[in-house]
């Protein structure tokens, strides 16, 4: 009996090895990114040339070190320092030409910085940024590229934090909770910039942002009117490290320009250089 399964075992895998073989035969090969496919496409990972880039904050001496070097945005309070990037290619790569337009300059870095403290007591606004790329095209893979592209974008001013991004209401659920719920921010004032609500002295404040349901426990109450370490920017706030009663810190919110979408990781300090550690996810709803 034991004799009569082992043939029958033995069949059966001769018989897969059999039906594998006649599909590597009859079955094409159809991955364009194989070279050993018959419909390889050697220009899968190709591009035509292309112009991008990237407007950020930048900072005369840098951030700390919770914050990163480079903060890409799409508005921005007025004056500053606003940096300029190219995307696409290395900044080493030295066949690439680079020809920018801003104002009345022309600019032939892959990135550079300006400075726009001379507009911050004006109404100008979606100031025009014009990039053209150029390099060798890859005619193999693009016989009508003729090397250069060119795109345009917009320098957008923001008259306060009232109008960025990370100010509204949010619909999150928080890790490790099965609930949905909305917390919220707001660029309120209060006079005694503590733990309790008092007289709301600004609006829209130019620095404070206070956090309300940022601590699901509500350990304490539902807003948090501390002042915190932070870095605020259009889409992105930073917190820095923080352990002190009722100050977040340690992580950062960000909302995509494009899709609202929200995340955000930070700690929420207990007292006595105690904390706890909380992460979201969700969607801007207002």
């Amino acid at each position: 009996m034991k004799r009569i399964l082992n043939i029958i075992l033995a069949l059966l895998l001769l018989g897969s090895v059999l039906t594998l073989n006649s599909c590597k035969e009859k079955c094409p090969c159809t991955d364009e990114t194989n070279p050993e496919c018959d419909n390889y496409n050697p220009c899968w990972d190709q591009k035509p040339v292309t112009a991008d880039f990237e407007m950020g904050r930048f900072k005369p001496g840098g951030w700390p070190d919770q914050v990163p070097d480079w903060i890409p945005e799409t508005a921005f309070l007025r004056g500053g320092i606003i940096g300029f990037k190219a995307l696409g290619y290395d900044e080493s790569d030295t066949s690439i030409k680079y020809t920018w337009s801003l104002g009345l300059e022309t600019i032939t870095e892959h990135s550079f910085t300006r400075d726009f403290f001379d507009l911050k007591d004006t109404e100008e606004n979606d100031i025009e940024v014009t990039l053209m790329v150029e390099g060798k095209p890859n005619l193999d893979c693009f016989p009508e590229d003729d090397g250069k592209d060119t795109i345009v974008k917009y320098i957008h001013f923001v008259e306060g934090v009232c109008e960025f991004l990370v100010i509204g209401d949010f619909k999150v659920l928080f890790e490790g909770y099965m609930d949905s719920v909305v917390v919220s921010t707001r660029a309120w004032d209060n006079i005694q910039h503590n733990e309790k609500p008092d007289v709301i002295s600004d609006s829209c404040s130019k620095h404070k942002i206070i956090y309300m349901g940022f601590d699901p426990q509500r350990t304490y109450g539902d807003t948090n009117w501390r002042i915190q370490d932070e870095y605020q920017f259009n889409s992105k706030i930073y917190f820095t490290k923080a352990k002190a009663r009722a100050k977040l810190g340690n992580g950062s919110l960000e909302v995509d320009p494009k899709s609202l979408k929200v995340e955000a990781s930070y700690t929420f300090g207990l007292g006595n250089e105690e904390s706890i550690s909380y992460t979201f996810k969700g969607r801007k709803i207002k």
